[in-house]
C-alpha cells in the first residue's frame, strides 16, 4: 500500500481521480499501478459528498482519505465498494476506538446515534466505456466541533469532544483524556488501517463468492435500519418521489429490501432514507 499525506487538499476522492485520469492515459499497466494506493488529508477545502454537497472537513477534528482499487478486471459490481468500505471502517473504530459503529443504508456510518463518517465511491471509466478503477473516498470526524447548522442535529464524533489532560479529575477522565490524545496522533494510522481492511475485503471478494457473502452479511449485520419505518427518496433532490416503507433487510449486493404500505416489496439499490420518528 503506498500513502501519500497531504496537511490540507482540495477533496482527496478530486486528487485520485485526477491521479487515474493521467494513469488512464498512459495505458492500463500505469492505471494498475495506482492500486492500493492511499490519497489521506487533515483538511479538505472543498470537501464533497454524494451529488456533490458539501462534506465538512475541518483541520484537526479528522482525517479525511482515498483509497484507490484498480483491479485487473473491470469492475462489475460498483455497490461493493461502499459496503467492503463500512465494514472496513467498522472494524477499525471498534478495534482503535471501542466504540460500538453501527451503518446506515448505504454510506454512513453511527457512532452513538451521530454520523461519524460518509463514503463516497467514484468510477474511472476507461476506454471500453467500463468502471475499470475507483476512488473509494471516507471521511471520518474523530472529534466534536462546531458543525454547520444543516448537519449540527444529526452529525457527531467518534470519540467527543478533545479534553485538556491537566484537568482529568478522576481516573475515568483521564482514560478518556488519553483516548482523545492519542486519537489525535493515530489519523494517519486510522486511515491505514481502515485502507488495509478494504482492500483485502475487495481482494477477497473478487477471489471467492462466499468470501464476498460473508462481507454482506457482516454490512448488513451492522445495519441499525433493519425492522425500521423509513421515508425512501428515490430520487434523491425529488422530495415528490418519496414513500413510505418497512425495512425488511439487506441482501448479499447491498441492496435494501423494503416493504410498502400496500404489501408489495422491492429492492433498492439507490437513493436516500430517512428514519420515521
Amino acid at each position: 500500500m503506498n500513502l501519500i499525506h497531504f496537511k490540507t487538499i482540495d477533496s482527496t476522492n478530486a486528487e485520485a481521480l485526477r491521479l487515474l485520469e493521467s494513469a488512464g492515459q498512459k495505458g492500463a499497466a500505469a492505471l494498475r499501478d495506482l492500486d492500493q494506493t492511499v490519497i489521506a488529508a487533515y483538511e479538505q477545502s472543498a470537501g464533497r459528498g454524494r451529488l456533490n454537497r458539501s462534506f465538512y472537513s475541518p483541520a484537526q477534528t479528522g482525517i479525511y482519505f482515498t483509497a484507490i482499487h484498480a483491479p485487473k478486471n473491470p469492475i462489475q459490481a460498483p455497490a461493493r465498494l461502499t459496503a467492503a468500505a463500512a465494514v472496513a471502517v467498522c472494524r477499525s473504530l471498534e478495534e482503535l476506538f471501542n466504540v460500538d459503529a453501527k451503518i446506515k443504508w448505504v454510506n454512513d456510518i453511527y457512532v452513538a446515534e451521530k454520523k461519524v463518517c460518509g463514503i463516497l465511491a467514484e468510477g474511472h471509466i476507461g476506454a471500453q466505456g467500463k468502471i475499470d478503477a475507483a476512488a473509494i473516498g471516507i471521511g471520518i470526524n474523530i472529534y466534536t466541533s462546531d458543525f454547520p447548522a444543516d448537519i449540527a442535529n444529526r452529525a457527531g464524533a467518534v470519540l467527543g469532544k478533545e479534553q485538556n489532560c491537566s484537568q482529568a479529575q478522576d481516573a475515568a477522565a483521564s482514560t478518556d483524556c488519553k483516548a482523545s490524545n492519542r486519537a489525535a496522533d493515530i489519523r494517519l494510522e486510522l486511515a491505514r488501517d481502515i485502507s488495509q481492511k478494504l482492500f483485502g475485503l475487495l481482494q477477497s471478494g473478487e477471489q471467492s463468492e462466499a468470501a464476498w457473502q460473508a462481507t454482506a452479511a457482516e454490512y448488513a449485520e451492522r445495519s441499525f435500519i433493519i425492522g425500521k419505518e423509513i421515508t425512501v427518496i428515490p430520487i434523491i433532490g425529488d422530495d415528490k418521489s418519496a414513500y413510505a416503507a418497512t425495512v425488511l433487510g439487506i441482501d448479499k449486493e447491498a441492496r435494501l429490501l423494503v416493504r410498502l404500505d400496500d404489501g408489495s416489496e422491492r429492492a433498492l439499490s439507490s437513493g436516500e432514507i430517512s428514519i420515521r420518528i
